[in-house]
This record gives C-alpha cells, structure tokens and sequence, in this order.
C-alpha cells in the first residue's frame, strides 16, 4: 500500500503532537514527556529526509528542526 503525505502536512502534525507533551518540569512525568517530544522530533527528521527523492532540501528541513526544538524549548519554559 503506498500513500502520500505533504510535507506541510507532515510539519504540522509533528508540531500538533509535540504541542500534546506535558513539559512542565515540575510534572510527573516530564523526562517521559520531554523523550516523547524529542523522539517525535527524531521521527519527523526522519521521514523529512526520506521524502525528497533526490537532495533533501536540508535549508528548510533545518529551518523546520530548529523552529521545532524552540518550540520544545519554549514549552519546557511556558509550563514551568
């Protein structure tokens, strides 16, 4: 079975789940949580790299990781 997925689509999926991590610090959970957020980033990297079929456009995949690892960044500081 095959299937496509766009980039944008895969970009704000990513973001929608790492959105649903519970990244106070003070949490129960927030080494869980923060390995969650962090593994959806891994994924998502993945799949990004995967879907170009020649050169990654690695300008925007980098744009995309580091507005990603800010926003994990900043959900850590919001929720402290």
């Amino acid at each position: 079975m095959m299937f496509s997925l766009s980039y944008e689509l895969l970009a704000q999926k990513t973001e929608e789940e790492i959105r649903k991590c519970d990244l106070r610090q003070d949490g129960p959970y927030y080494v869980q949580e923060l390995n969650r957020a962090s593994d959806i980033l891994r994924f998502w990297f993945i799949l990004a790299m995967s879907g170009y079929p020649d050169v990654p456009d690695m300008d925007r995949i980098d744009a995309d990781r580091l507005r990603l690892e800010g926003l994990i960044h900043g959900l850590r500081e919001t929720r402290s």
